[in-house]
């Protein structure tokens, strides 16, 4: 498979630093993860939306800090995972593969940030027949309690892949006036392709914005062989016995990338031969 290109987040100032900008564009990601799950139509516009929310909420993460955004839907039934990761990189996975086209959504979202095994913070919010832009506008309105606008643009063009993956948060500063910030918004997201256009071009509202961040994201699973031999150990020796004389090797599929990993009977054998030679405990 072909490396994936790299999406891209800007963080600007603009109107005399009255207004923090994220900017997001993910078309890149959003097609490897709609490619290695093969998704539909319907279901690749939505896990693209999903994966640009989730950008859009990692701003604030650092170091070996992991942003996790995930959809639970009832209607129509799906479910999808996104991960961020404080150095740039995400993955994500979306069930079922093909999905009703339909415009309003009814389920749970929660978002929640941790540092390896730990928890730091987790928030839950409804999804009431809405999408999941108006979703995302309303956890940050009830959960984040900020005064910011968000905006999510996922399309795909006539060959059936992401065209677009583009996301914009919007927050106020304490110092402009809420009254002013709102009229502004408003007027620009009346247009939002002329919106990410002008983005694109270090622009907000026709006026220039400061940046002051700009990173790569790419898609990238943490899973490997290693460790996939290192959770076959852990199954205990009467187990691995098990597996060798029942199916006679092991493959195991990450639920994020759709890597395959095959462990053959050899490696098993050696495997079990280590277990059963380790000291008990």
């Amino acid at each position: 498979m072909a490396t994936p290109l790299p999406g891209r987040m800007l963080v600007a100032l603009a109107r005399n630093a009255g207004i923090r900008l994220l900017s997001v564009s993910l078309p890149g990601p959003a097609n490897e993860l709609a490619d290695r799950h093969s998704l539909g139509p319907a279901a690749r516009k939505r896990a693209a939306e999903g994966l640009v929310a989730t950008a859009l909420l990692s701003a604030h993460i650092k170091g070996e800090e992991r942003l996790t955004f995930d959809l639970q839907i009832t209607t129509p039934p799906c479910a999808a995972v996104f991960e961020l990761n404080g150095d740039g990189t995400l993955r994500g996975r979306f069930r079922p593969t093909d999905l009703a086209d339909v415009p309003e959504l009814v389920g749970l979202l929660s978002v929640s940030k941790s540092l390896g095994r730990t928890e730091l913070y987790r928030g839950v919010a409804e999804v009431r027949r809405e999408s999941v832009e108006g979703a995302l506008q309303r956890y940050l309105d009830e959960s984040q309690q900020s005064d910011s606008r968000v905006r999510l643009a996922a399309l795909l063009g006539e060959d059936g892949d992401v065209e677009y993956a583009d996301g914009l948060l919007m927050e106020r500063m304490p110092h402009f006036p809420p009254e002013a910030f709102r009229a502004l918004v408003d007027t620009v997201l009346a247009d939002p392709r002329r919106l990410f256009d002008e983005l694109a071009l270090g622009l907000f509202a026709g006026e220039s914005v400061e940046l002051v961040g700009d990173a790569q994201l790419r898609f990238c699973c943490g899973c490997s062989r290693e460790k996939v031999v290192t959770m076959i150990r852990s199954l205990g020796a009467a187990e691995v016995a098990g597996i060798l004389a029942d199916l006679g090797s092991a493959e195991v599929t990450c639920h994020f990338c759709n890597e395959v990993y095959r462990v053959e009977g050899p490696e098993l054998a050696a495997i079990l031969e280590s277990l059963d030679a380790a000291p008990l405990a």
